[in-house]
């Protein structure tokens, strides 16, 4: 049993690393990843039993840790479980709602100058402390407004309208962002489908589909941590930036929701069941079906973003719950949904057809290129590739990782190919 669990995010881990060194050399034993995590082991079920066995968890908050779903769900999963969560903050800018929620209450450690000696000195008595059950002071203000106002808020509600509200909340719980929140961070991390999205969702009037909203923020685009399998073409791995939040097709586009798009269009309806996947659409068609829904086809940079939903592995979840492949297909499509979500909501990412994406293709990653917005380059000479990314119903497991490629014609007639699409303005 280790006594801290190390909340953090990718682009923080040799701070995170430093501070569990010290923590060990001051005699606390602490649980960090990837460190911890033994090989072959299914990745969310060991974060979900450390934080388990855990008697608290520091989080290593910064502004990549805030915008992470990865660090949102093991923060959560502590909370419901009423581990002690020690925040040591290193960014001063707001939180986002939800997870200035499970802080709220909680100890924390301002560090705005960073990970120095006198921090991390401040931070080992805050700890140590805490693990012997007494209580460290706050070292800044902002969130005891907010305590105060949570608790006074809570008993009130309680004493003049709890009932009422809680049956509020089981009638329509897709307008109560806490509650979604907590039903998305215990499906993530159980491996259950959640009963509502984990984050906002609307249905676009276009096409018919649900579309889920990808919040902005940094990951470490292409060769995953730990990957043996990696191809050149799948790097150099980079730091991205995604500035802006966009929405994102839950699903892939059905073969329902083309039906009505291709007599618009001149195209040839597809034929086969409503629920199915569409594939066998060239990049240009996927493209302005696209465009006539109101929306685009999401850059290289975006899809990956979404599909890692905060994952720094090779998957996001155990491949045959969550994919569609060559070990469990019986060589045939299925309908889109059936297996488990990623952390932001979205079905299929891995597996089932493959989905064509904005980009050109290149062999390797050029780090300074521009990853999203309407000056990504696009393969629009004759002889350019288009990208393809996902794997579809006939890959082997390695075709699935996130970080795959597929360098495809864009007529895209050697595999199956179909497509989801991004929106700016829902």
């Amino acid at each position: 049993m280790n006594e801290v669990f190390i909340s953090y995010a990718s682009p923080d881990q040799a701070v995170a690393e430093r501070i569990c060194g010290a923590l060990e050399n001051a005699g606390v034993s602490c649980w960090i990843a990837p460190r911890n995590i033994e090989p072959g082991t299914d990745y969310p079920t060991a974060i979900l039993d450390a934080i388990n066995s855990a008697r608290a968890l520091l989080l290593i908050l910064t502004e990549p840790a805030a915008a992470s779903p990865h660090v949102l769900s093991e923060v959560g999963h502590a909370f419901s479980g009423k581990k002690r969560i020690i925040p040591f903050r290193m960014s001063q800018k707001a939180l986002p709602e939800d997870l200035e929620y499970f802080l709220s209450l909680t100890q924390w450690l301002d560090a705005p100058d960073g990970c120095t000696d006198q921090n991390l000195k401040r931070l080992i008595e805050a700890i140590q402390a805490a693990l012997t059950g007494e209580r460290t002071p706050r070292s800044a203000a902002p969130y005891r407004s907010r305590a105060r106002w949570l608790i006074g808020t809570a008993l009130a509600l309680a004493v003049l309208a709890g009932s009422f509200l809680f049956l509020k909340s089981r009638r329509s719980p897709g307008h109560n962002p806490i509650s979604s929140t907590l039903k998305g961070v215990n499906s993530s991390l159980t491996g259950t489908s959640p009963t509502t999205p984990p984050l906002k969702s609307w249905s676009n009037p276009a096409d018919g589909l649900k579309y889920v909203w990808i919040p902005p923020g940094t990951f470490t685009m292409g060769c995953s941590e730990q990957d043996s399998e990696c191809k050149d073409d799948e790097k150099p791995t980079h730091q991205v930036r995604i500035e802006r939040g966009f929405w994102l097709g839950q699903t892939e586009v059905t073969i329902a929701a083309y039906r009505k798009f291709a007599p618009k269009s001149r195209l040839q309806a597809p034929s086969g069941d409503d629920t199915f996947p569409v594939s066998g659409v060239s990049w240009a068609e996927a493209k302005e079906y696209c465009t006539a829904t109101g929306g685009r086809l999401p850059t290289e940079a975006e899809w990956e973003y979404a599909a890692r939903a905060g994952n720094p592995q090779a998957y996001y979840g155990v491949i045959s719950e969550i994919a569609w492949y060559a070990g469990n297909s019986g060589e045939s499509p299925h309908p889109v949904g059936k297996k488990q979500p990623n952390a932001f909501g979205l079905y299929d990412m891995l597996g089932n057809v493959s989905e064509w994406v904005l980009d050109r293709y290149y062999n390797k990653y050029d780090p300074d290129s521009v990853a999203t917005g309407p000056d990504v380059d696009q393969p629009l000479p004759p002889n350019a590739l288009a990208v393809a990314r996902g794997g579809f119903w006939e890959s082997d497991a390695s075709a699935l990782r996130v970080s795959h490629r597929l360098a495809q014609e864009k007529e895209g007639n050697d595999i199956p190919i179909g497509f989801r699409c991004a929106s700016d303005h829902p």
